[in-house]
């Protein structure tokens, strides 16, 4: 029993723990679930605060983002891109988003990425900052700045990642871009303006001067020992100095802003120089510090000037003898200026001029019918441009006048008012009655046109024919019912018919036209037509009348002119191939007997020997002047002859020809007489082949038709100055004279006195002619006196200009002193003669010489050898030069080629610089000149 109790206890016990327990883990959960509560509570309330804080940062991340052009990337160590942001508003080639995730190397490639991975380990390594530029890696012309930095903390804790701000900077580069060109422009500007500029500072006593200044001044650097002011004074024009100096010395004091002077450079030119000083620079005390300012070549201005001047005075002297005169309308304030020639052609007064009444005094003296051109003129100033009338005028001595007013030039005002109106008033009273003459003479031709029988046709808007006169149904073989009422294009050739039908549709019916038309024979005939239009009312053809000639005729003629011109230019082709053939075989020989003459004359010759070549070689190289005359007559038919200036011994050229007639002279038993002018300075300016070339013939004359008796030769001065001297040829002698009938036609080409004279002394006839063009070549005219069997001069006068004295310069012979040494030359010719002259003459100035007998051999030696020059002929067998020369250019273009030719003609010359040549020299050839053409490539040997 008991134990039954306790056992019932104890269940009763520990029921009632169980419980207990069970009501203490409720309790707890209670206070869990109370606490969990306001914990929720409170979670809530500060959840709430940060999701509704968390969209107003959100805007203002998206603000900031969307108010830059930058893209922002975040990166790691790996180079993998974390983050990006960006302005999402802004359009971009490639999505940004597919950079996230990925390396550079990822989405560029490694070629491309190379930059900005070079970039990312610079960073990574050195946790320091760094920036790239580099245009666009997708293909636009866009450029960016990428400025990559390392990631810290607040505490300046690296946190392994980097960013990266990516810039559009294609504007900034742009404008840097425009700005260095501006930098340029404004060095370029400088240049052209001939602008320099400088300072000066009063404190240091220092001071600059830009490269353009030194530039204007001839120079690069300063002496040594001379300060920049002292240098520039020593340019200073002497007559100039005082007045510049006083300038510089008030240069902070005086209003004076600007000095104009001379100045001479090292180089000896005289210059025009304008200085400017700009505003003086002062220090917070009010003291100059500094001065700074430009100078400015303005020497072509004042040059400029000068001549303004002098053509001022030309002008008026033109004016006069074309009976123009200017004036100037100032239209605000109605003044009218005129010169001279206008007052001379009115015969008005000068004393109104500028005044206003001075437009009353026009209208006053213009003709009465004609004053409402005038007062049109005067009224119409705002559409005056290019205004031209002509009107008549009284003048005070009551001649009626016809004057031309032109407007020449507008000067307007900033809103586009005319300000002034300059022109021209022209006396064209001549004119105009040859016109009146003309008109009258018209009429009268009119009127005889009226019994010409012409052509006549009308026809309607659609072409069908309302009229046409006899003459044209005589010339189509019809009579007039029967063509009145066809279509006119039924008359026209098929090729023809759309040409004139669209004359009708487009309504555009040409004022003149020339066309076939169809004969009832069916011949075709050419008519010239001038149509003449009627319209409507509607601005559409309504009728068309056209008068036509049969110009069948002169068609025909005019095919035969086309045919004639083209035989004429046939002709002339072969002339000058006939020439250019001539010259060739004419120099060749006498490139032998000049180049022979050349070798003996370097070989030392005795005395007596020197006097004779150098008479040989004298009249050598007059007689090639006169066949290169002779061979180019048309050249000087044509007025292409031009002169030449150079300096030569005009004392030394008259003893040399003397001398050159001498034996001649002494075979007739004649005297030739020579009487210089002591006042005629010895050395002259002018074309001395040109001279000798004149006095050959005239003294070859003289000599040849003198049979006893002299020869007077005499250079008399007619006058003289510092610059230019004039003299007075005279050629006389006492042979078989020239009948008075026959002096006018001597001049003429191919003839001669007479046909007596033509057999036994023989000629061309081409010498007097040839002479004469080459005097009024020189601006002068030749004269002849003549009698019959006592003989006959011949006068005239040549100016020339004077050199200076340094250009004066001994003759002297350079013979033994042309040096070649070493150079290899390769000479090639089919001429042995022309070889061996050639080679002779480079060899004794000791080059290295290989000859080629054509082109072809020569083109195998240049592969073969290294030459300095080549001497190229011409006209070869096998391959001529000019083949050779391309074929040689195209494999060494910088090896220099010189034509040595016979051929002469300007068209070879042409052709041989197309074909590559270097240089062109003719035959016979000058030794000095042909050294001097092949001493340009002389590269000396070490």
């Amino acid at each position: 029993m008991a134990n039954t109790y306790r056992f019932a206890f104890l269940i009763q016990y520990r029921y009632s723990f169980y419980i207990y327990l069970l009501l203490l883990a409720l309790v707890l959960t209670a206070i869990m679930i109370v606490l969990a509560i306001k914990h929720y509570k409170q979670l809530k309330k500060a959840t709430g605060n940060h999701y509704k804080a968390f969209p107003e940062s959100h805007l203002e991340l998206n603000a900031l983002l969307n108010s830059l052009n930058d893209i922002i990337f975040e990166c790691n160590e790996d180079k993998v891109c974390l983050n990006a942001w960006f302005n999402k508003s802004n359009s971009y080639v490639v999505d940004i988003k597919t950079f996230i995730g990925k390396t550079p190397t990822d989405v560029l490639g490694g070629k491309r990425a190379a930059k900005f991975n070079h970039a990312l380990d610079y960073v990574i390594k050195h946790r320091k900052p760094t920036s790239i530029e580099f245009a666009s890696v997708f293909g636009t012309d866009r450029f960016f700045l990428a400025k990559l930095a390392p990631v810290f903390d607040s505490e300046g804790n690296y946190l392994s990642r980097i960013s990266a701000s990516v810039s559009d900077i294609s504007e900034q580069k742009k404008y840097a871009d425009a700005l260095k060109q501006n930098e340029l422009l404004l060095l370029e500007a400088q240049h052209i303006s001939r602008i320099g500029n400088w300072w000066y500072d009063f404190k240091s006593n220092d001071s600059y001067w830009s490269a353009s200044l030194f530039s204007i001044l001839g120079t690069t650097t300063l002496p040594n020992g001379i300060n920049k002011y002292n240098y520039y004074i020593s340019l200073v024009h002497p007559d100039d100095v005082e007045s510049y100096t006083q300038y510089l010395a008030n240069i902070t004091t005086s209003p004076v802003k600007q000095h104009e002077h001379r100045l001479i450079t090292p180089n000896g030119d005289l210059k025009y120089i304008k200085v400017v000083t700009g505003d003086l620079l002062l220090d917070s005390d009010g003291n100059i510090v500094r001065v700074h300012g430009i100078i400015q070549d303005v020497t072509e201005a004042r040059l400029a000037e000068k001549a303004v001047k002098i053509g001022r005075t030309e002008l008026v002297e033109a004016q006069t003898i074309a009976k123009i005169g200017n004036w100037n309308w100032d239209t605000s304030l109605k003044i009218i200026k005129w010169s001279d020639e206008i007052a001379n052609t009115a015969e008005l007064s000068q004393q109104f001029a500028g005044q206003y009444s001075i437009i009353k005094l026009l209208l006053k003296h213009t003709h009465q019918h004609d004053r409402f051109i005038l007062q049109h003129f005067l009224k119409s100033v705002s559409t005056i441009n290019n205004y031209t009338c002509v009107f008549r005028i009284v003048t005070s001595s009551g001649k009626i006048k016809y004057v031309s007013i032109i407007v020449g030039k507008l000067i307007t005002r900033e809103d586009g008012s005319i300000k002034k109106i300059v022109g021209t008033l022209q006396d064209i009273t001549d004119r105009k009655q040859a016109e009146i003459d003309f008109k009258l003479s018209e009429s009268k031709y009119k009127l005889v046109l009226e019994t010409i029988k012409l052509a006549a046709l009308s026809v309607d808007k659609n072409g069908t024919i309302t009229f046409c006169n006899h003459h044209l149904a005589n010339l189509l073989g019809y009579d007039q019912d029967q063509i009145i009422g066809k279509n006119w294009t039924d008359f026209i050739p098929s090729s023809q018919k759309e040409v004139i039908a669209g004359w009708l549709t487009d309504n555009a019916v040409k004022p003149q036209y020339i066309n076939p038309v169809i004969c009832r024979s069916g011949e075709q005939r050419i008519i010239s037509w001038q149509n003449t239009v009627v319209h409507d009312e509607y601005g559409q053809i309504k009728e068309t009348t056209s008068i036509g000639e049969d110009i069948t005729d002169q068609q025909k003629a005019t095919e035969a002119l086309i045919y004639a011109k083209e035989l004429a230019e046939k002709a002339s082709e072969f002339k000058s191939e006939f020439l250019s053939i001539m010259s060739h075989e004419i120099r060749t020989p006498m490139n032998a007997v000049i180049g022979t003459t050349n070798l003996l004359l370097s070989e030392d010759p005795k005395p007596e020997q020197l006097e004779y070549l150098n008479i040989l070689k004298f009249s050598g190289e007059n007689l090639l002047a006169i066949i290169n005359d002779i061979l180019d007559y048309n050249k000087i038919e044509a007025g292409k002859l031009e002169l030449n200036d150079v300096l030569f011994d005009i004392h030394s050229l008259a003893q040399k020809i003397r001398k050159s007639f001498s034996p001649k002279a002494l075979e007739k038993q004649l005297e030739i007489e020579l009487i210089i002018d002591k006042a005629i300075p010895q050395f002259v300016l002018g074309d001395q082949m040109r001279l000798s070339q004149i006095l050959n013939n005239l003294i070859g004359n003289a000599v040849k038709f003198t049979h006893k008796g002299k020869i007077a030769f005499s250079m008399d001065k007619e006058s003289v100055d510092e610059t230019q001297v004039t003299i007075k040829f005279t050629i006389a002698d006492t042979g078989i004279g020239i009948a008075e009938k026959n002096l006018k036609m001597i001049f003429d080409p191919f003839m001669q006195e007479s046909q007596f004279i033509n057999s036994h002394t023989g000629g061309t006839g081409l010498g007097l002619a040839i002479t004469k063009r080459l005097i009024e070549l020189h601006k002068s005219n030749i004269y002849v006196i003549s009698e019959l069997d006592k003989g006959t001069q011949f006068t005239f006068s040549l100016s020339y200009m004077l050199p200076e004295k340094k250009d004066i310069e001994p003759a002297k012979d350079d013979s033994t002193t042309l040096n070649l040494y070493g150079m290899n030359i390769l000479i090639v010719d089919d001429n042995k003669m022309n070889l061996f002259i050639a080679s002779k003459f480079l060899k004794k100035w000791q080059a290295n010489v290989d000859e080629a007998l054509d082109g072809s051999i020569a083109v195998n030696m240049v592969n073969n050898k290294i030459y300095d020059v080549i001497i190229m002929d011409l006209q070869m067998p096998v391959m001529d030069g000019f083949e050779a020369s391309r074929i040689i250019k195209a494999l060494y273009p910088d090896l220099p080629i010189i034509a040595l030719t016979a051929d002469a003609m300007p068209e070879t010359y042409n052709k041989a610089l197309e074909a590559g040549m270097s240089d062109y020299l003719t035959k016979p050839f000058i030794p000095g000149m042909f050294f001097e053409k092949i001493s340009k490539y002389y590269k000396p040997r070490v």
